[in-house]
């Protein structure tokens, strides 16, 4: 199918819109690390149920270790480490700057494509800066986590970017070790299929996360989510968009698309879907310059994809 991979990525910007607003609301109700955890334990029977209806299989035992390997790297490094940032960013500065943040990550994978042998072009380079002139731009306006969350600290609003610039490098590291996983290679002259990727990666988030709420001393923190209804429904819903429907898809943006950084840029017009959600969901007062920064860091992050 023409321009599959360019599609889904587009598809896979409306579903983060939905899940990073959902998972919002659930981490600013109980918490990142509960909020985090329930949705992938959510996440895992449907993608398990899928991969057997689609593929026939539960799991894709006829792939080599080492795509399994670079799987569950990729799982570590972006759903685990990466969306343990951007999970504390959207508690405390809110969905649509988390956003904006997380449009950077098409530029970050530039980067780690450089440095592993493909150096970008001027035109990328480019991209760069203009994403992150964007992103400037939106810090540079009235500060949405006060709106977001009321009485937010200097403290608490630089620990809440940080943590969404962890979620983008994160993504971007996941992103690029899947797609190598993906690859068609002399084991699977096909390449792996996405799900099944999805399957593998998800499995491992669970493994990861898991790890490190015992080591947090939380090893049942989702428990929470159970008790709180607005949480739990919240938290449900955002498993659909995002570790189902938003990872698959992605995972098939990947596969199917010619530049990884291509793929990446499109999913990065998250932020242009966020701002009529964020004004309606807490009253967000977008303004020109929020408007101009959001379209010039998605616009940047589109010319920023690598040449193969």
């Amino acid at each position: 199918m023409p321009y599959l991979g360019e599609i889904c990525a587009l598809l896979t910007a409306l579903c983060w819109t939905g899940s990073s607003t959902l998972f919002a609301v659930a981490s600013r109700a109980v918490g990142p690390l509960p909020a985090n955890q329930f949705r992938l334990y959510a996440a895992i029977p449907v993608l398990l149920v899928l991969g057997r209806v689609v593929t026939g299989m539960w799991w894709p035992s006829h792939a080599s270790d080492e795509r399994i390997a670079l799987l569950a790297a990729s799982s570590l490094v972006g759903l685990v480490l990466g969306d343990i940032g951007l999970f504390y960013a959207l508690a405390t500065i809110g969905p649509r700057l988390s956003s904006v943040v997380m449009a950077g990550w098409p530029g970050v994978t530039v980067a780690i494509e450089a440095a592993c042998g493909r150096p970008p072009s001027w035109p990328q380079l480019a991209g760069i800066a203009i994403t992150m002139l964007g992103v400037g731009m939106v810090l540079l306006r009235n500060r949405e986590g006060s709106l977001w969350n009321p009485g937010l600290t200097p403290r608490q609003w630089w620990l809440g970017l940080a943590g969404a610039a962890a979620g983008a490098i994160g993504q971007a590291g996941g992103f690029v070790l899947a797609g190598v996983a993906m690859e068609p290679g002399a084991d699977l002259p096909g390449g792996l299929d996405p799900l099944q990727a999805t399957v593998v990666r998800m499995v491992t988030g669970v493994v990861g996360l898991q790890l490190v709420a015992i080591v947090q001393r939380q090893p049942f923190a989702m428990k929470v989510v159970f008790g709180h209804p607005l949480a739990r429904k919240a938290a449900m819903v955002g498993a659909l968009f995002g570790p189902v429907a938003g990872v698959w898809l992605s995972m098939v943006s990947r596969r199917h698309s010619e530049h990884a950084g291509m793929a990446a840029a499109l999913m990065a017009t998250t932020p242009i879907f966020m701002m009529p959600v964020a004004a309606w969901l807490y009253g967000a007062r977008i303004g020109w310059l929020g408007l101009i920064g959001s379209l010039v860091a998605a616009g940047g992050a589109a010319v920023c994809w690598p040449t193969r």
